[in-house]
């Protein structure tokens, strides 16, 4: 979701993005955990109808999840594809992958075939997993993000100075930065 409404920031005013991946809660299972057993009153179909209607505007669909994800490997492939110049385009099918076709973004294989379908060498991805370099990037990522009180994702950090935390219309990014353009 944020992803768009930046994508439309960009082409309306002149913003250099910076994006960090944030494991939210490394303590989370490998395996994930059922949303069921976390939130029992939680109701998936109602909270992802709002996440249509405000992804239908950036082409976004969203199907009901049931799970959480670890999101460790996802996050470290991610900083993998960026060095190999994919990051927009790894980003964007985790995304898929997890709020359209429902699938486990903590497990390997689900990464390795989303890397495999961006033309990434599937032994170099599974080398990246395990790579200290990565680990550390997540690492320093998840120590920017705590000085920020990161609780909810996604988390966007304007100017150093602004923290805006979740799905936002448009028009709340567009006076935020306006506000430091002046």
């Amino acid at each position: 979701m944020g992803k768009g409404i930046v994508e439309k920031l960009s082409q309306a005013y002149p913003l250099q993005i910076i994006w960090l991946g944030y494991e939210l809660k490394p303590e989370r299972p490998a395996e994930g955990e059922e949303l069921a057993e976390l939130f029992p009153n939680f109701d998936p179909v109602a909270a992802y109808g709002r996440f249509n209607k405000v992804g239908a505007d950036y082409g976004l669909t969203f199907n009901p999840v049931t799970f959480l994800p670890n999101t460790k490997l996802a996050l470290m492939a991610t900083e993998y594809a960026k060095d190999q110049g994919l990051f927009e385009e790894f980003h964007a099918g985790v995304f898929k992958a997890y709020f359209s076709e429902g699938k486990n973004i903590g497990s390997q294989e689900v990464i390795l075939e989303i890397a495999v379908s961006l033309g990434l060498d599937k032994s170099q991805v599974a080398a990246a997993l395990v790579d200290p370099q990565y680990q550390k990037r997540l690492e320093d990522n998840r120590q920017a993000g705590l000085k920020w009180q990161v609780t909810g994702l996604p988390t966007f950090i304007i100017q150093d100075q602004q923290r805006i935390v979740g799905a936002q219309s448009y028009d709340t990014f567009k006076r935020a930065v306006e506000h430091f353009l002046k």
